[in-house]
């Protein structure tokens, strides 16, 4: 695979994923009860987990025959850990972009 395949996906798939997390965060019932601070870390997990689902399902660095063989689910954490210098950015924006409109400032 091509290193612009390879970002490209990084790129979509922590667009996609930070987008719907900050929404399904900003739209759930408890968000009141917890609080803008607790929910805004949970949808940051929540983001890690969808992340990973992602980076696991589509395998954007698959092993070719000449590297050791290393499990897909250990060879995802470092794409899932990289893309959140992506993801995190764009989450935290469009959250706190949501939150404010919700409160109606």
């Amino acid at each position: 695979m091509t290193v612009f395949v390879f970002f490209a996906l990084i790129v979509v798939v922590s667009i996609i994923v930070s987008i719907v997390v900050a929404t399904a965060v900003i739209r759930a019932s408890f968000f009141d009860l917890i609080g803008p601070f607790s929910a805004g870390l949970l949808g940051a997990a929540a983001c890690f987990v969808l992340a990973y689902v992602g980076f696991f399902i589509l395998d954007p660095d698959p092993v070719s025959e000449f590297d050791n063989p290393v499990p897909l689910y250990i060879r995802t954490l470092p794409i899932t850990g990289f893309s959140a210098m992506i993801w995190l950015p764009i989450y935290t924006t469009v959250f706190n972009r949501l939150r404010r409109k919700r409160a109606g400032a």
